[in-house]
């Protein structure tokens, strides 16, 4: 699934309906362009495991977190050359 922030989580495993609608209702779309060449920063695997497992009341805090952890990190082959 991906955000229009640039911001993709990888559906796992324990996602229940009910999150699955929050994040669509939240703006998250799954991605249908096939091959997909826009670049994403990743949400990683434990924060998703994360927002599967808290209460509902706690989940836009986490997702909050765990979008800015993905946007803040800095990979060498994510920079733009000149």
């Amino acid at each position: 699934m991906q955000a229009e922030s640039g911001v993709r989580l990888t559906v796992q495993a324990g996602l229940s309906d009910e999150l699955w609608i929050w994040l669509l209702d939240g703006g998250w779309r799954v991605v249908t362009h096939r091959p997909d060449r826009r670049r994403y920063r990743d949400i990683s695997r434990s924060q998703v495991t994360h927002l599967i497992d808290c209460e509902p009341a706690n989940r836009e805090r986490l997702l909050a977190e765990a979008i800015w952890d993905a946007k803040s990190r800095t990979t060498v082959g994510n920079r733009s050359g000149g």
